[in-house]
This record gives structure tokens, sequence and C-alpha cells, in this order.
């Protein structure tokens, strides 16, 4: 079986593999439950020390996660199993067509994998953040982008899905308090909350506090 294989049999349920404390992870749960996608869940323990293991090394060679299966397709990494859930959900894309649009949506997705991500991975490892001034002065950044907005860019877009997970992490790592007196941002992170899409409220699909700390999955769809 490769990394990309022939399409999936229709019968065939999803398989996500992944942490419900990895950033990538909860990305991919959000867009699963926007685009009305069941997924079969599998826990790679990130933090066991025996990471990769043989599981995911079999169908992804680097090890990347999240890794998703669905028949003989296989495919890791978030910036491979986001555009391939937009595309399989169906529904309006999640690309913006404008090109200042898409511009700035990919903007600010490369600024929260490179200013944000390793700051939310420490705290949810329990850790302090290693560099929170500067944390909170990207939130600061995000904020002032959401001026005026019901979206980071015109429309819905991946940037709202990767954000989405960085904040859900934060605030489930107990440092919801990042955000505060940062009122455009805090607007729309309560949005997103109860945002609904053509499938129900996708935020209800990310893993609780509790599922974090135990390694669990219970309340993702």
């Amino acid at each position: 079986m490769g990394l990309f294989s022939r399409k999936k049999k229709a019968a065939e349920k999803a398989r996500l593999l992944g942490h419900p404390g990895h950033a990538d992870t909860c990305k991919s749960l959000y867009l699963a439950a926007e685009k009305g996608i069941q997924l079969d869940l599998e826990l790679i323990d990130i933090h066991s020390g025996q990471h990769p293991d043989e599981a995911l090394r079999s169908l992804s060679p680097f090890s990347k996660l999240p890794c998703l299966v669905e028949g003989d397709f296989v495919t890791s990494g978030i910036a491979a199993v986001l555009p391939y859930l937009d595309v399989r959900g169906g529904g309006l894309p999640l690309t913006p067509r404008k090109a200042q649009h898409l511009g700035t949506q990919n903007y600010w997705i490369e600024t929260g994998a490179r200013e944000v991500l390793p700051q939310i991975e420490a705290l949810v490892d329990g850790r302090p953040a290693q560099d929170e001034d500067g944390l909170r002065k990207v939130f600061a950044g995000m904020d002032a982008q959401l001026q005026g907005k019901e979206y980071i860019v015109g429309a819905f877009s991946f940037a709202d899905v990767h954000w989405i997970a960085y904040l859900h992490l934060c605030d489930a790592a107990g440092q919801g308090g990042l955000i505060d007196g940062l009122s455009n941002l805090k607007a729309w992170f309560e949005r997103m909350k109860v945002r609904k899409g053509n499938h129900g409220i996708a935020y209800a699909a990310l893993p609780s506090a509790a599922d974090i700390q135990s390694k669990a999955f219970t309340n993702a769809a």
C-alpha cells in the first residue's frame, strides 16, 4: 500500500490516526465534522516515547500525523489531510478564490504553525510557553486581523480551521486568559464554538480537556 493509491470503496468508513492533544489532529477532526465525514479514530500516543509506532509506520513511512486511511487510500500530514477532507466532503471549498484572501489565509496559517503551534504544544504538555510575550503578540495581531470581520479572511477558510484548534487547545490547557482583552479574537472564538455548518456544530467534535488528559477520543464525533 502506497502513500497515494486508488480510491476508497463506497461503503468503507475513513480512519484517522492521531492524538487528542495534537493540534493537527484537532484540525482534521474539526474539518471532518464540518464536512459531515464520519471517522473511526485510532490513538497514536505521541507521548509514550515509542512514537512512531509500527501501526503508523506501516501506513506512513515518514510517520506524519494525522494519518488518514479511506479504503486503499492513505495520506498523512496536515497539508495533505485537510485538502482531502475539504474536497471529499463536498460543499463550498475552503480555499479562497480571491488572490488577496488566499495570500492572507496562507500568511496566517504559516504564522500560526511557526509562532503559535510550538507554544501550544508546550501548554498542552503542562509546560510554560517558551515565549508567552511572543504568543500574546501574535494573538494581538490576529485580533487586529479580525477587526470588522466574521472570519479570518472573507469567508470561512482553512485559516479558521487552523486557528480554532490552537485556541481550543490553549483553552483546554487552562490558558484561555491569554486572549483576555482581545475582543475581536474572543468574539471569533465564541462564534466558532457555535457555528453551524451543513452537518451541525463542528466544534463539538473536538476533544475535551479530559479527553486530552486521558488520551482518549470520547467526545470526538
